[in-house]
């Protein structure tokens, strides 16, 4: 298994492999910003700094670890034409319903995670710590749900979007592509173009 990123959100990745895999010894971590001369991540596992030295035909699964989403996108596309399979990452710890939930492939499901019934996740997210998504909720693909963030009832999120830390958007609200929403914000109405919304309740940024 190859895990993509060997940064910060690597650390709270590697939580949940250790959790869910048995294999611990077959994990390395791509980056190819860390410096040649850093080859192991946390001082045990082999960092790989160029697609050139994985043999995907061997070793194709990987799973996400950035956590920015646009640069995670542009990494899973270059993986992908390599040749590499995308894993999605749910933790032992998360609370799923057992009705009507999807979970796009490659997404992270963070510990003490909290996902209702009928509830649809898109590709690539990354739901993470203590965060709260609420039944016939609706996320696009490549976003970002921060630790203790709590997505209310009927509530659709658009592709990229970034809901911050402790943030609350309350239900059935709509927040189109490339929204980003601050710590802590309250979410009380609609924002269906691109923007950022902060503040209690959440005003739009550029008003």
């Amino acid at each position: 298994m190859i895990v993509l990123g060997a940064k910060g959100h690597a650390k709270d990745v590697l939580v949940v492999l250790n959790e869910t895999t048995t294999v611990e010894t077959a994990l390395s971590f791509f980056d190819d910003y860390t410096k040649p001369e850093e080859a192991l991540f946390l001082g045990k596992y082999p960092i790989l700094h160029s697609l050139s030295a994985i043999d995907f035909s061997s070793n194709p699964h990987f799973v996400s670890a950035i956590g920015t989403p646009h640069l995670r996108k542009q990494m899973v596309e270059k993986f992908r034409k390599a040749g590499g399979i995308y894993q999605t990452l749910i933790s032992k710890h998360a609370i799923i319903g057992a009705l009507d939930v999807q979970i796009g492939q490659g997404s992270n499901i963070m510990p003490f995670v909290f996902i209702s019934n009928s509830v649809q996740i898109g590709e690539g997210c990354l739901i993470n710590t203590s965060a709260h998504i609420h039944h016939d909720v609706k996320i696009g693909n490549y976003c970002d749900v921060s630790p203790g963030a709590k997505i209310l009832g009927r509530v659709t999120v658009g592709n990229n979007c970034n809901i911050g830390s402790g943030a609350i958007i309350l239900p059935n609200i709509i927040l189109g592509d490339n929204v980003t929403v601050g710590a802590g914000s309250v979410v009380v109405e609609n924002c269906l173009t691109e923007n950022t919304i902060v503040g209690i309740p959440g005003k739009l940024k550029d008003k």
